[in-house]
């Protein structure tokens, strides 16, 4: 309330001003021609449009409204095996500020490929997970653009090659949708959370929104809430999903030198 006020007062001084320098002007010890009023009038037309467009440019935007535009952010966000549709990812950050962090992502994915190949495992056939998926190599459901079949087989160059792929996509989304600035060891934990559990859940989270609040160490416990599976329409806790998530959380809040 005190900034939309602040906005409204800001509004009726530079409307006040230029009232008074319109009186000035016309009060001046000279005849007003016709053409010279015509131009006042455009001057003082166009001065208060340029005053509209102040006040009201985003940067003036009220804490609501930009809650406003991240819930529609979350809305507009779809995934399959971690991936969003191509017309739904709406960058948070400007492409020409992502581009300068490529060396930056690129270092975060290789650390990436590196943990989630350790907490997947490789399998060169393919095989039922335990939400009933069938997967392979490092745990995916869909290999250059086609679900994984029973009976599927890969080789592990092969496999590594789609995980990479599939985290670079992962990493990048997490990247833009994020109003904060994440280090990497932040961004690794993010993407291999996002791998395993996919990146419509995250964005949905709680995590992600303290995240994007800044309470990193809230986001933080958030990690191991999400340690069940769906087993026949039932969800369980998992060892295996139990250790992942405090693995993930410990990077997460691990600070980088």
């Amino acid at each position: 309330m005190k900034k939309i006020t602040y906005i409204v007062n800001k509004k009726l001084i530079l409307t006040t001003i230029i009232a008074v320098t319109a009186s000035t002007i016309l009060t001046l010890p000279f005849p007003a021609t016709q053409n010279q009023t015509a131009s006042f009038d455009n001057f003082q037309s166009s001065s208060v449009s340029v005053i509209n467009q102040l006040v009201d440019t985003p940067g003036n935007t009220t804490t609501s409204d930009r809650e406003q535009e991240n819930r529609e952010l979350s809305s507009k966000k779809d995934n399959y095996s971690g991936n969003l549709k191509s017309d739904s990812l709406v960058a948070v950050k400007p492409a020409k500020y992502i581009r300068k962090q490529e060396p930056k992502l690129e270092s975060s994915l290789l650390q990436a490929v590196t943990l989630v190949k350790e907490l997947e495992g490789f399998s060169s056939s393919a095989y039922v997970d335990t939400d009933g998926t069938v997967v392979i190599g490092y745990g995916m459901p869909v290999i250059e653009g086609k679900k994984v079949k029973l009976g599927d087989r890969i080789s592990q160059v092969k496999a590594e090659l789609s995980l990479k792929d599939e985290l670079r996509k992962i990493q990048q989304q997490i990247f833009s949708a994020s109003t904060v600035e994440l280090n990497s060891n932040q961004l690794v934990a993010l993407t291999s959370f996002a791998f395993n559990v996919g990146v419509k859940p995250l964005f949905k989270s709680t995590l992600f929104r303290k995240l994007n609040a800044e309470d990193f160490f809230g986001a933080a416990r958030e990690f191991p809430r999400w340690n069940k599976a769906d087993m026949n329409g039932r969800l369980v806790a998992l060892p295996g999903l139990t250790r992942r998530r405090l693995t993930e959380k410990n990077l997460f809040l691990t600070a980088v030198n």
